[in-house]
């Protein structure tokens, strides 16, 4: 793997470290826009972002049995189901303008008092969200966004956020790299020899983490990811 590769992964992983997402929802469109396909670009970024938010959730105070059940249930289904779709088509999306769209879309939900009337703490509303989930992270591999949603309508806390998505990008994670390999002619896990990087950055973040506050955690975190899809989008426009 090239430096550039290793430079973007660590900076990613610092971040993902601080926030819970960071490693698929900016490394997937960076490195299809570096060439590679859809597929590579999970082998490279999934390892990193499961070690990350293993450590997130081991680190975490927070158990929500009942958040980790409804994954189950609800989201990989569907998780399944998309990855299924998303291998069959996967040369004929363009994931560089779907993963744009999909960062735009959800960044500006999260901003907004919008977001409180699609997702709320009833059973129906937060199943049928855990099942979009699903179905955007396996065709996008940007679930995350959404992802984002969900944790902070169950709990303001930046600790309660945190650990909900980790749990959500760890279980999701460990499906996907497991699924696409069985599915996939070969095994490349190209990042696997550098998994010592994201540890690193997890303890190096933690610092930083500390001294965010509950209150500006989720505003700073979707301004960044919205930013960053409207320079995606406009990139593949021109």
């Amino acid at each position: 793997m090239e430096l550039t590769e290793l430079l973007i992964l660590v900076i990613l992983s610092i971040f993902q470290s601080i926030f819970g997402i960071g490693l698929l929802v900016f490394g997937t469109p960076t490195f299809l826009i570096l060439g590679y396909d859809f597929i590579e670009v999970l082998n490279i970024l999934l390892p990193f972002s499961i070690s990350i938010s293993l450590l997130q959730i081991l680190f975490s105070k927070n158990n929500d049995k009942k958040f980790t059940s409804s994954l189950i249930i609800y989201c990989v289904p569907a998780l399944l189901i998309s990855l299924i779709i998303m291998i069959q088509y996967q040369y004929s999306i363009n994931f560089i303008l779907l993963t744009s769209i999909t960062i735009i879309i959800f960044s500006i939900i999260n901003l907004s008092n919008f977001k409180n009337f699609i997702i709320n703490n009833s059973n129906i509303r937060m199943n049928a969200s855990l099942i979009i989930l699903g179905i955007i992270h396996g065709l996008t591999n940007l679930g995350g966004s959404l992802l984002t949603l969900i944790s902070t309508n169950i709990n303001n806390s930046k600790d309660s956020i945190r650990h909900n998505i980790a749990l959500g990008y760890f279980l999701l994670g460990t499906v996907q790299l497991i699924f696409i390999n069985i599915s996939g002619p070969s095994i490349d896990l190209k990042s696997i020899n550098y998994l010592y990087l994201p540890i690193i950055c997890f303890f190096i973040a933690k610092t930083i983490y500390e001294k965010i506050t509950s209150e500006h955690f989720s505003t700073t975190l979707n301004i960044i990811v919205l930013i960053y899809g409207i320079i995606i989008f406009l990139n593949n426009i021109t």
